[in-house]
């Protein structure tokens, strides 16, 4: 039987922004990765919403009590964790797709940035207000995975067609692949394609007349993103990062006076 995803959202705090960011994380992320993002928010005055996959009480509390200056909103959900590794990996890069398409469901934002957990903002991100949705396009690549880049898009809820599409073409792919025969003797690009859903998905959905004129290209922003803390965000993702002593002292140096504050049950 197909795994369920999604089916028991419970929204905890809502948001007041119109237009916050929008990430997805258990509690181990988001003690290691997460925080700085929400931290860089703070930092920014930008305000979050993030999604927690089954989450503890005890955590939840922690997060209750945060004593924030921006507005952290919050919700959550319990999956089945005892499947098969893709294809819960699947689910964890695409549920910020349905919370935030939940939000504007229920009128609560009007639009969202939506994000890897593993961001870091070093200034807020202005898209120009006739621009309805955005994405990092790469469309001279020949492959879906490789088309898109998922570390921040756009997406106003005049446009939130785009991501009820995107839900669409990934429950359709929950059914049609055998996350079973993945194996990492596959190449990491045939084994991204099968598994890597976020970008795949959006690739597949940015085919459907969305590239418009209401559409921005995230990639002509000028210095929008990197793999370093040069521009004005800057992605956890790859390089080897998340195993580098040095990336984690850097972030560790740039929050500290947060990390010593308010954020300082979380260390």
């Amino acid at each position: 039987m197909t795994q369920v995803f999604f089916n028991n959202c419970q929204l905890i705090k809502s948001p007041v922004s119109n237009t916050p960011v929008v990430f997805q994380c258990d509690e181990t992320f988001f003690n290691n990765y997460g925080i700085y993002n929400l931290i860089s928010c703070e930092k920014n005055n930008i305000d979050v919403h993030i999604h927690f996959i089954n989450p503890t009480q005890t955590f939840l509390d922690k997060i209750n009590k945060l004593d924030t200056k921006i507005h952290l909103s919050y919700s959550k959900e319990y999956i089945d964790t005892d499947i098969n590794f893709y294809k819960l990996k699947s689910y964890y890069f695409c549920s910020r797709y349905y919370i935030t398409n939940y939000l504007f469901d229920h009128d609560l934002i009007q639009a969202a940035f939506i994000t890897d957990a593993d961001v870091i903002f070093n200034e807020k991100i202005k898209i120009p207000e006739d621009k309805k949705l955005g994405i990092l396009y790469y469309p001279t690549h020949d492959n879906l995975w490789k088309q898109t880049g998922a570390n921040i898009s756009y997406v106003s809820k005049e446009r939130k067609h785009f991501l009820e599409k995107v839900i669409h073409i990934y429950e359709q792919r929950l059914q049609d692949i055998d996350f079973d025969a993945i194996t990492t003797e596959m190449s990491k690009l045939e084994r991204s394609n099968l598994y890597a859903l976020d970008q795949v998905c959006m690739s597949l959905a940015l085919e459907e007349k969305f590239v418009d004129q209401y559409f921005i290209n995230l990639t002509s922003i000028p210095n929008l993103i990197s793999k370093n803390n040069t521009n004005k965000i800057w992605s956890l993702t790859g390089a080897g990062q998340k195993s580098n002593p040095t990336v984690h002292k850097a972030l560790n140096d740039m929050f500290e006076p947060y990390l010593a504050s308010q954020f300082a049950n979380f260390r």
